[in-house]
């Protein structure tokens, strides 16, 4: 079957990569995309894409029938990205005009241009007010003192119903857009705590009933008397309801480390 698509060669996607420094060209994103693959130590990650400014065959977005098979697929025409917002721009694509695009490689190659004159200075992504607002809402939800009460908690016969508040706060927030991120990095985080979340609070929600200033949970003296054959896994789901509560704190923690860098 014929390939109608003008396609990158594999040396035009390298260099539009190696001109912004392998970094994402969407304002604000900082998402780098290459990296060392987990599984090997001689293999790497590649999670960027060469998107075409101008669409690579008829029908996609922003396609140009002015334009020549040599110039669509030539490195004027293409925009290094990350994956999300290389889909992002095709998706939405009359946002995402061609002046838009080409404005917005510039201005990547202009910022790896700097980084490359300036190595002294270390980069720091720039957030947009939004991120930084929500970032304070998550780091003031999940704060330091907080994060400290819910590592030590051990999860036995009362658990504060304070200690559980921020959670539930985390859990509504999920599903409505004013606490999402803009920038990609934020927005991970946010989903890996979202996860984390979850998986806590049905793992804690199972043995527990609320009242007004605690719930009750699982109370091993009780186990001992009334089902001493079943101490054994009390004491493992115990267990259990710590490691998913620090996992939570562990990935909490990265939003606070964030903070301190941006600062107020």
């Amino acid at each position: 079957m014929p390939n109608n698509r003008d396609d990158f060669s594999a040396t035009t996607k390298r260099i539009l990569a190696d001109r912004v420094g392998w970094i994402c060209s969407y304002p604000k994103c900082g998402q780098s995309t290459l990296g060392p693959a987990s599984q090997s130590e001689d293999e790497k990650i590649n999670n960027g894409i060469a998107a075409h400014i101008c669409a690579a065959s008829p029908g996609g977005p922003r396609y140009d029938t002015s334009m020549s098979p040599e110039q669509r697929k030539s490195i004027n025409n293409g925009i290094w990205m990350c994956r999300n917002h290389g889909n992002l721009v095709d998706a939405n694509y009359s946002e995402y005009t061609v002046e838009k695009l080409r404005s917005w490689k510039n201005l990547a190659e202009e910022a790896a241009y700097r980084r490359l004159s300036q190595p002294t200075q270390h980069s720091q992504v720039s957030y947009s007010s939004h991120d930084l607002k929500t970032l304070k809402i998550y780091t003031n939800l999940f704060n330091y003192e907080y994060i400290q009460q819910l590592k030590s908690e051990l999860f036995r016969a009362k658990v504060p119903t304070k200690l559980m508040d921020p959670i539930y706060d985390c859990m509504y927030f999920v599903d409505n857009p004013t606490y999402s991120f803009n920038a990609t990095d934020l927005e991970d985080i946010r989903q890996e705590l979202n996860n984390k979340v979850f998986s806590f609070n049905r793992h804690f929600g199972a043995e527990s009933a609320g009242t007004i200033d605690y719930y009750d949970y699982i109370d091993l003296n009780l186990v001992r008397q009334q089902y001493p054959d079943r101490v054994d896994y009390y004491v493992e789901y115990i267990e259990r309801t710590q490691k998913l509560a620090y996992e939570v704190t562990e990935v909490a923690m990265k939003f606070l480390n964030i903070q301190a860098r941006v600062g107020d």
